[in-house]
C-alpha cells in the first residue's frame, strides 16, 4: 500500500509539474479543458497528498517507537517482579493470607491488563505491610528494593497510555492521508485520460507525462 502511494505521488508530480511547465503542452491541454488554474489545482491535491504522506510516515514510526518502548518497559519490570514473587512464595509458603493478598498462586497473566493487575496487587499490598516487608528483608529484598520495581509498573502504564495515543494519532493520520490520495488518484486518472487525447501522437509530450504507449 505504502509502495503504491509513493508511486503515485511520484508519478503524478512528474506528470502534473510537466503539463504546467514544458513549451508546447499548454495550447493541447487547454483545448481538453486543463488550463494553467486546472492544473494548479492538481497540483495543490498532489502537494496536500505529499506532505500527509510524510507526516502519517512520521506518526506510524511514533508508533512503532512507543510500541518498542513498552514491550522493552514490560520485559524490564517483569524481570525484576518475577524475582520478587519467587522469593515471596518461599517467605510466605506458609501464609495462605499473604498468598492470596500478593496474587502470589498459580500462574502470571500474559496480558497487558493481567500483567498490571497482578504487579499492583503485589507491590501495593506488600508496601503496606509491615510484617511483610520485614519477611521480605530476611530474604534481601528491602523496601527500598520493592519500591524501586513498583516505580517500573508506573512506567509500563504510562508508556501503555502514551502508545494508545500515538496509535490513535497514526489511525488519524492514516485516515487523512488515505482521503487526499484518493482525491489525487482520481484527479489524476482524468489527467492521463484527457492527456493521451491531447497528445495524441506526440509521444515525446505522453512520455514526459510518464504515458508510455505500445
Amino acid at each position: 500500500m505504502s509502495v503504491l502511494i509513493d508511486e503515485l505521488i511520484k508519478k503524478s508530480g512528474t506528470a502534473i509539474t510537466n503539463g504546467l511547465n514544458v513549451p508546447g503542452m499548454a495550447e493541447p491541454l487547454l483545448n481538453y479543458g486543463y488550463s494553467s488554474e486546472v492544473l494548479q489545482s492538481g497540483l495543490a491535491l498532489h502537494e496536500k497528498a505529499n506532505a500527509l504522506n510524510i507526516n502519517q510516515k512520521k506518526e506510524d514510526g511514533e508508533q512503532m517507537a512507543a510500541t518498542v518502548a513498552l514491550n522493552d518497559s514490560i520485559v524490564t519490570a517483569n524481570g525484576v517482579y518475577m524475582p520478587f514473587v519467587k522469593v515471596a512464595r518461599v517467605a510466605f509458603r506458609n501464609d495462605v493470607n499473604m498468598q492470596i493478598k500478593l496474587d502470589l498462586i498459580g500462574k502470571r497473566k500474559r496480558s497487558q491488563g493481567g500483567f498490571l493487575g497482578q504487579t499492583k496487587v503485589f507491590y501495593t499490598n506488600l508496601l503496606a505491610d509491615e510484617a511483610g516487608l520485614t519477611r521480605m528483608k530476611v530474604f534481601g529484598q528491602t523496601r527500598e528494593k520493592l519500591e524501586n520495581g513498583f516505580q517500573l509498573i508506573h512506567i509500563v502504564e504510562d508508556n501503555i497510555a502514551k502508545r494508545k495515543k500515538e496509535m490513535g494519532e497514526a489511525q488519524d493520520a492514516t485516515a487523512l492521508r488515505d482521503k487526499a490520495v484518493d482525491d489525487l488518484q482520481e484527479w489524476y486518472s482524468d489527467y492521463i485520460e484527457i492527456a493521451r487525447l491531447a497528445l495524441d501522437g506526440q509521444p515525446q509530450y505522453l512520455e514526459m507525462l510518464g504515458i508510455i504507449e505500445p
